[in-house]
């Protein structure tokens, strides 16, 4: 199953589902309440759609998305971004390394793999590049970009790390690794691609800076994530 979650992404989202649709049989959209056509555009072309829970921002979406998927049969969960930033065929590696069971979440490192010129600037490279770094030094491994919004999840990660999420907004991801690296699951990094965003980004300074307070309330940390 593929999940992509949504805020205003009318822009984006027609070419990003007419990319991915021929390589996964069940998208769901899980939108954060658009002012713009994006549920409409989704449904049009088949997408299961519905509103996240929880409240605003990504973290929100992420985690309605876990819960729904739950609610399921199927056995892997796999999440890109909604902006077509992110490639869908590129997702399809770490969906694979979940299913041979290599790792029980796999996510795709932008600082490995192929970018496209201005996808990211100075200021998000460095600054990803930094947290990744002591993330990895605190939980263990060599992870290189922690921050990504490429994702496969196993039926078993998500059912030990759904309880345990808080995140409502960008900050999900860095408590996605912090907290399943400290509940023992097996992570494996794949380089992917990036693309510059198609509409305007969420993601503003203030927010990059309340990631970077979760980053290091994570790597401060001196006792086991709950």
């Amino acid at each position: 199953m593929l999940v992509i979650p949504t805020l205003n992404e009318e822009e984006a989202l027609r070419s990003l589902m007419q990319e991915a649709s021929p390589l996964f049989p069940r998208i769901v959209v899980v939108d954060g309440h658009s002012s713009d056509r994006t549920r409409e555009i989704a449904q049009s072309l088949g997408a299961t759609v519905f509103l996240q829970e929880f409240g605003p921002g990504k973290g929100c979406g992420v985690r309605t998305a876990m819960k729904f998927f739950l609610s399921q049969e199927a056995e892997i969960l796999g999440i890109i971004d909604g902006d077509s930033t992110n490639i869908p065929r590129d997702l399809v590696p770490l969906i694979e390394t979940v299913r041979a069971g290599e790792a029980d979440i796999a996510l795709g490192s932008r600082t490995l793999g192929e970018r496209d010129p201005e996808s990211m600037n100075w200021i998000t490279i460095a600054s990803n590049r930094v947290v990744s770094y002591l993330l990895s030094a605190k939980y263990g491994g060599k992870f290189t970009d922690v921050q990504t919004g490429y994702w496969a999840f196993s039926r078993n990660a998500v059912q030990r790390l759904l309880p345990h999420l808080r995140s409502t907004r960008f900050e999900i991801e860095i408590e996605i690794f912090a907290k399943a690296r400290s509940h023992g699951l097996v992570l494996k990094e794949l380089p992917v691609g990036f693309r510059k965003r198609l509409g305007n980004t969420k993601f503003n300074f203030g927010l990059r800076m309340r990631n970077l307070y979760f980053a290091f309330k994570y790597i401060l940390s001196l006792r086991t994530l709950n």
